[in-house]
């Protein structure tokens, strides 16, 4: 008789929840990362638009241009405060996710545990039952030869 595990189904139902979960806060980091390069492509036309003043500055500016500056400089800011915002919220989500597939990590080690002791606890019976055939067929040929 083979060993089967009675919670294997249990076990495979959670190890597959922890995958789909692995696979989320992949999809939930990979969503951050992508809001932090769009985060950081603001920043970097920010720093272009401060230097193309700069070098403006020492030259005559013309009010319409240091208006469209100021416009541009004014939604730059504004993106740049609504992706921060998004960010935040997403590394929020990335951590609960993080902390979702933590507990299905948990949950499968338990049942492996579990699993390991009902296989131990498997093997000692079959150890037994070995034991005692090799014992029943000693005292079988010692009988037969006692005599």
């Amino acid at each position: 008789m083979a060993f089967e595990f009675r919670l294997k189904k249990v076990l495979k139902y959670r190890q597959d929840q922890k995958e789909l979960a692995k696979e989320e806060l992949s999809n939930r980091r990979r969503e951050l990362d992508l809001l932090q390069d769009e985060l950081q492509g603001l920043h970097g036309k920010g720093q272009a638009l401060l230097n193309f003043y700069r070098e403006r500055q020492a030259k005559a500016i013309d009010v319409r241009l240091l208006r469209n500056i100021e416009n541009y400089r004014s939604h730059l800011q504004e993106c740049t405060e609504r992706k921060q915002q998004e960010c935040r919220q997403s590394s929020s989500k990335v951590e609960e996710q993080r902390q979702v597939v933590l507990g299905f990590w948990k949950n499968c080690q338990v049942l492996k545990k579990l699993q390991e002791k009902s296989f131990m606890d498997y093997q000692q019976e079959e150890k037994q039952k070995e034991q005692y055939f090799h014992d029943e067929l000693s005292l079988r040929l010692y009988l037969r030869h006692g005599r």
